[in-house]
């Protein structure tokens, strides 16, 4: 133990539930997210919790970004159940409209009040002597199933 304050990678107010607290809005908008990894989720569903409308948008035909990779290892199935709760909770919530196999552009994006980017991350390059061996595989390739040689990230 750290005596450190403990917090939630899913869950923003996890360790703060005393000075996180969402408010209605006075000023609904018009909100498009872009990219329906964890971040996006949170940001979609606490916004539309506070009175904005939504619109998350993921080119991915599905939600969870990386999720969908990490929940694959070994130990981490729990991310199956934080991809469960935000599938029925954004279906629990009217005032979200969900894009998926949707590519964001500067068109798609231009009548909205605000835009959110939560695209996630991309995954880091190897730079080791050996990284382009065909016997080298990146997480993404492994998890994915795929062929390796490319040493970073897929």
């Amino acid at each position: 133990f750290k005596m450190q304050r403990a917090s939630c990678l899913v869950n923003p107010r996890a360790g703060y539930e005393t000075e996180l607290n969402y408010t209605p809005t006075e000023a609904p908008l018009n909100l498009a997210v872009v990219g329906a990894g964890p971040a996006g989720l949170a940001c979609a569903t606490v916004a539309a919790e506070r009175g904005h409308k939504v619109t998350l948008f993921d080119r991915s035909p599905s939600i969870g970004g990386q999720f969908n990779l990490a929940k694959q290892v070994p130990g981490k199935e729990e991310f199956y159940e934080t991809l469960r709760y935000f599938t029925h909770k954004l279906a629990s919530l009217p005032t979200v409209s969900l894009q998926l196999a949707t590519e964001a552009d500067a068109s798609t994006l231009a009548g909205y009040d605000r835009v959110v980017l939560a695209t996630g991350v991309v995954p880091r390059s190897l730079s080791l002597l050996g990284w382009d061996h065909p016997k080298v595989a990146s997480y993404v390739d492994v998890l994915q199933r795929r062929g390796g040689g490319r040493g970073g990230g897929g």
